[in-house]
């Protein structure tokens, strides 16, 4: 498993976490390869080096000639759908766009779909966000991981006029995550770099240990006395999680005591068609020893606000605590196998040296139905006939 790591010594830009990622060694002509998807009139996508604190940086030297630059999410959305780009690189983007529109939506008090201004709408943005995920791609990397977030003080005179350092967009992202501010008195950590950082990655105050593969350094244009603005990224290789695949999901709670299980069930099963990954839920002693039930659901991030909203309208439940974990998944592919004379779709797992595959609950209750088979028979049928047998995966 290949893990980032940003040490955020003097707060992170979209444009700075680009150029680290291009400094451990992505080809710049891939970039412009890529972006030149996107359709944006005369966009040149180049690096350049300089010293920053005496430490050799690469640094962004974006041009465009186009000229609108202000876009709504959708529109972002859209230029990047339909361009034959991976589906992790996609989801990746999709995730840290909705990310930003997100706070700013907060902020302002507007729809996501309605935010529209240069924080999600211009070139450099839409460069930085969908590049920092194309570089990810080119190194595949698994994991992200941050250390603890800094920001400067005092004000930034922007386009919505003077504003407290952190920007509220920011302010708002930093929620639950460490910082801390430096003797910096302007913005060092845009709401860009910071959506990228908190939608992909995890912070940790541990030690990232395994074989470190390369040193990459992105700085800004800014020149500060005390702090030179460069971010560090590092790329290292745990080989003995190799196997071990990682992603974010979103998880939703609530604790309810006034509803009945129907209620509780009929809202897991809209759940679950609104795109929901799992639900479940447990018994739990609530105040004034009142029994009730904890829900949890895990999502895909991005869904946390449309899944809490449909949370609230099914249960009637007034709060739904949201976050955004990690987790480690197994290796999987799908494949086409015979059983019972019938072709279905096989899962095909691997963990470590250890395969094994499966056919999907679904699927074997409709063979027991159609057979007249109880389904605990073809369960164990199914596990005698893989057991011990060949299933490759990559």
């Amino acid at each position: 498993m290949r893990t980032i790591t940003f040490r955020t010594v003097c707060g992170a830009s979209g444009d700075m976490i680009l150029a680290a990622l291009i400094d451990l060694g992505v080809d710049a002509n891939y970039l412009n390869k890529e972006t030149a998807k996107l359709g944006i009139e005369g966009l040149q996508v180049g690096v350049g080096k300089a010293k920053m604190g005496g430490i050799a940086c690469s640094r962004m030297e974006l041009a465009w000639s186009e000229q609108k630059s202000y876009r709504h999410l959708p529109q972002i959305l859209n230029m990047i759908d339909g361009k034959g780009y991976p589906p992790r690189v996609l989801e990746r983007c999709k995730r840290v766009l909705r990310r930003l529109a997100e706070a700013e939506s907060k902020v302002h008090g507007i729809a996501v779909e309605k935010v529209h201004f240069h924080e999600i709408g211009a070139v450099d943005t839409i460069i930085d966000v969908l590049g920092a995920c194309l570089c990810l791609e080119y190194l595949q990397v698994d994991r992200v991981v941050f250390s603890t977030l800094t920001v400067g003080y005092g004000t930034i005179d922007c386009e919505h006029g003077i504003m407290p350092v952190p920007v509220p967009a920011t302010a708002e992202m930093l929620r639950g995550l460490r910082f801390s501010s430096i003797d910096v008195p302007t913005e060092i950590l845009t709401p860009t770099g910071c959506a990228i950082l908190t939608a992909l990655g995890e912070q940790t105050m541990e030690h990232v240990a395994g074989t470190l593969l390369g040193v990459g350094y992105g700085c800004g244009t800014k020149i500060f006395q005390r702090y030179p603005n460069v971010l560090r990224t590092e790329l290292v290789d745990d080989e003995a999680a190799e196997d071990l695949a990682t992603d974010s999901v979103a998880v939703l709670e609530s604790d309810i005591d006034h509803i009945s299980g129907e209620v509780l069930g009929f809202t897991a099963e809209e759940l679950l068609a609104g795109g929901a990954l799992d639900v479940s839920w447990c018994p739990l002693a609530m105040k004034k020893g009142r029994p009730g039930y904890r829900l949890t659901v895990i999502a895909k991030p991005g869904d946390e606000t449309r899944l809490a909203a449909l949370i609230m309208k099914q249960t009637r439940t007034l709060g739904v605590r949201v976050g955004t974990i990690s987790r480690f998944v197994a290796r999987r592919a799908f494949r086409t196998t015979t059983f019972y004379g019938e072709e279905h779709q096989e899962k095909v797992c691997r963990i470590g040296e250890t395969t094994f595959s499966k056919l999907e609950y679904e699927a074997l209750a409709a063979l027991a139905r159609r057979r007249g088979i109880p389904l605990v028979e073809l369960m164990n049928e199914y596990g005698r006939e893989r057991r011990g047998g060949d299933n490759p995966i990559r």
